[in-house]
């Protein structure tokens, strides 16, 4: 009775998180496809044109891409452990990329990227965009880039079991490469007259230095954080594991009976 109750608390939390991912990615597609379809060539500004063209070199466009990576990989492996594949050397092997691709690059930028988006939005968001640009994305449309995926990763941080690795070298070289590549990306465009971010244009090469280091320290942070609040979860008795996560809906079942 017991093994049965397991097996359908087990499969009620991949169901959830199946849905979960889905609705994740098919708002990500809708997202993408609206914003795909927005003229900026035909507004007056040349800066908003320009920022057209530099749409796909945006950190926000980056981090999405292997967001929607990830989600893919993710619907699969939870399919797959629907159908009792959990143990699938495939799916262990994707299940393993998709963690490290996670902790390393994906969880780090998004919280790198929309967290410094609302801040400089609120202060000066002619930093980061130009401002006639609001009369083609809403709002709402930034909320949809820069909230959703923050909540969606610390979700995916929360409630997937994850465990620190013992040792921070290959992620953290995984996540440097990254960031190395997209800063090297922004400063080939900027040596071109192409500015990425209206800042770029306007700051001292020692504020853009400052910008420069204070991007590094705070990919470290969000690293360091993220083990953080991991080992806060492993340590409650009831978000530590799948397990543990499983033992919730035995509870419930029990008590129903």
């Amino acid at each position: 009775m017991n093994r049965l109750i397991s097996m359908q608390s087990t499969d009620n939390v991949l169901k959830f998180r199946l849905a979960v991912h889905i609705l994740t990615l098919t708002h990500s597609i809708i997202v993408t496809l609206k914003l795909l379809n927005i003229d900026f060539d035909s507004s007056d500004d040349p800066a908003v044109r320009q920022y057209s063209k530099l749409k796909w070199k945006l950190i926000t466009a980056w981090f999405n891409f292997l967001g929607t990576g990830y989600l893919i990989i993710s619907i699969y492996c939870d399919w797959e452990a629907l159908k009792g594949h959990k143990k699938s050397k495939y799916v262990q092997m994707l299940n393993k990329i998709n963690s490290f691709t996670f902790t390393s690059i994906i969880f780090p930028t998004t919280a790198f990227g929309d967290i410094l988006f609302w801040r400089i939005w609120n202060d000066n968001r002619e930093l980061i965009m130009p401002l006639s640009a609001q009369n083609y994305i809403t709002v709402w449309d930034q909320h949809s880039m820069h909230t959703v995926s923050l909540i969606f990763v610390l979700y995916e941080l929360i409630l997937v079991h994850r465990e620190r690795p013992k040792s921070y070298k290959s992620e953290i070289i995984a996540m440097f490469t990254f960031l190395n590549v997209y800063c090297l990306v922004c400063i080939i465009s900027l040596l071109n007259g192409e500015y990425v971010y209206p800042c770029l244009k306007i700051f001292s090469y020692g504020k853009l230095f400052v910008l420069l280091i204070y991007t590094y320290i705070s990919y470290l942070f969000y690293y360091t954080s993220q083990w953080l609040i991991v080992d806060l979860i492993n340590g409650d008795n009831i978000f530590s594991s799948d397990k543990k996560c499983n033992n919730i809906f035995m509870r419930l079942m029990k008590v129903k009976s």
